[in-house]
């Protein structure tokens, strides 16, 4: 047994000194410090973050086909989803976040934040396949939404981005922004406004994502907005209209981009507010240094195992120059 490890040991010696000797030594080390990459490490450095909670609306109003992007015609919600992923996209590594969707006067969230460049794939995948039939109720109030999700921010230190189509059901000229007030000033905040300003038919869809029909005026009293309504509405006969004239104030069969409604709330909770038209919209009014904040936070390593296993490649490489111009013999003699 002693014999054969001092064998063994002998070959080694000499494969060793022949590896420093023509430098392949430096690539044998090069692969092991390349080892690492595989295992993703992470490191924590204090870093520029932009930590954000995206809220998308996904009411009845957001199917409506006013945008032009990425094609003519194609509907709010869409354009919303692509703006939040590429949004997300543009954020620094080491940011946190979050997506929640918003019908009603709720917003519900989907997951907790997350480092956003480690789990993009993960975070695409989600919003690239949100889709409207996720909605539990057609109606929006936007002020209550807007105060319920800036909570949900706050509580998670986390900036707020709020994409709608600033039309609120049943309908409001002036919202009641009392509760908006009284959270100005506690998180950073952005309002993105979607859609056409030419009011549009709303769209009725089935349990196969299939338009069925647009949205009537008697059937939005039906909803239950207009009580004074109902019960003339309710005398009339399956698809039967009602007299010219007695339903002019309903207006929640149509929509259009809400913008004094947008205005109004961003002024009261004093959230920036840009419209967008393409995503690229979106992403310049998110990159805002007064967004950005440092933070201690994990960062992909990788990069570092790189640069060492280059740097020992290059010497791999001009070892081997050296050597061929019989440099290094030169300098072994002059040393001696």
């Amino acid at each position: 047994m002693h014999h054969n490890f001092k064998h063994w040991w002998g070959h080694f010696r000499v494969h060793l000194r022949h590896a420093i000797q023509n430098g392949g030594v430096f690539y044998i080390l090069a692969a092991i410090a390349l080892a690492p990459v595989w295992f993703n490490p992470q490191m924590k450095l204090n870093s520029l973050v932009q930590d954000t909670l995206f809220v998308i609306d996904i009411s009845e109003s957001m199917n409506v086909t006013d945008v032009n992007y990425p094609k003519p015609q194609t509907d709010r919600f869409t354009l919303a989803k692509i703006a939040v992923r590429e949004s997300m996209a543009s954020l620094p590594c080491g940011s946190r976040v979050a997506v929640s969707l918003f019908a009603g006067d709720e917003a519900v969230m989907l997951f907790e934040p997350l480092e956003v460049c480690r789990h993009f794939p993960a975070i695409e995948k989600m919003v690239t396949g949100l889709d409207r039939r996720m909605r539990w109720i057609g109606d929006s109030l936007l002020t209550e939404t807007i105060a319920m999700a800036t909570d949900d921010a706050k509580q998670r230190d986390l900036n707020l981005v709020f994409i709608t189509d600033g039309d609120e059901a049943p309908h409001k000229d002036i919202p009641y922004v009392n509760a908006l007030i009284k959270r100005r000033g506690q998180i950073k905040g952005l309002l993105l406004g979607v859609g056409g300003d030419a009011l549009q038919p709303i769209p009725r869809f089935n349990e196969r994502d299939e338009i069925i029909g647009y949205w009537t005026k008697e059937e939005a009293v039906l909803q239950g907005n207009y009580p004074d309504l109902l019960a003339y509405v309710r005398t009339l006969s399956p698809g039967e209209k009602a007299l010219e004239g007695v339903l002019d104030r309903v207006r929640e069969h149509q929509s259009s981009y809400g913008r004094k409604v947008m205005q109004t709330i961003s002024k009261a909770i004093g959230y920036d507010l840009a419209r967008v038209h393409t995503p690229r919209d979106a992403i310049n009014a998110l990159n805002n240094v007064e967004y950005r904040k440092y933070a201690i936070a994990d960062r992909d390593a990788r990069w570092i195992y790189g640069l060492l296993a280059t740097v020992l490649v290059l010497l791999g490489w001009f070892w081997q120059v050296i050597r061929s111009f019989g440099v290094w013999r030169w300098v072994r003699r002059s040393l001696n």
